[in-house]
């Protein structure tokens, strides 16, 4: 009885070892990627009229010829009527596949409520020569 007891409680404590090193791991994974540079902001320009401005740092760009992704949706009574989400803008003169800056991106809605923006874009870090795609989320509230 004495050995099942030891081995008992060495197996709960082994175990319980494992379960908080696995958690901690888990955690690290998490806090390690850093979150992407892009900047997204929105201006009223006229009665339901708006624009998304998309901004990066200097030495980074938007890939030209990258299958970006923009969806915009309304919720709690307002609805999207049109929107023009392709990304486009001058040539960077250093570095002809890519954006120097993205022009803004117009869209038109009826009514109050939340803008929800998701979309994947893909960004390069000249000092790094990385390109990486980004999850881009955001709310705004019109």
């Amino acid at each position: 009885m004495r050995l099942f007891f030891i081995l008992f409680l060495f197996s709960a404590v082994l175990g319980f070892g494992f379960f908080s090193c696995n958690e901690s791991k888990e955690i690290q994974a998490e806090e390690s990627f850093p979150t992407h540079p892009i900047e997204v902001n929105i201006k009223e320009k006229g009665a339901g009229k708006y624009e998304m401005e998309l901004y990066l740092p200097k030495d980074f760009g938007f890939q030209i010829e990258a299958p970006h992704r923009i969806f915009l949706s309304g919720s709690e009574g307002l609805k999207v009527t049109s929107a023009e989400l392709k990304l486009t803008g001058p040539t960077h003169p250093k570095k002809p596949e890519y954006f120097e800056y993205v022009k803004p991106l117009t869209f038109q809605v009826e009514g109050k409520g939340k803008l929800q923006m998701e979309g994947k874009l893909f960004y390069c870090n000249f000092l790094k020569n990385i390109c990486i795609p980004a999850k881009v989320t955001k709310t705004f509230t019109i």
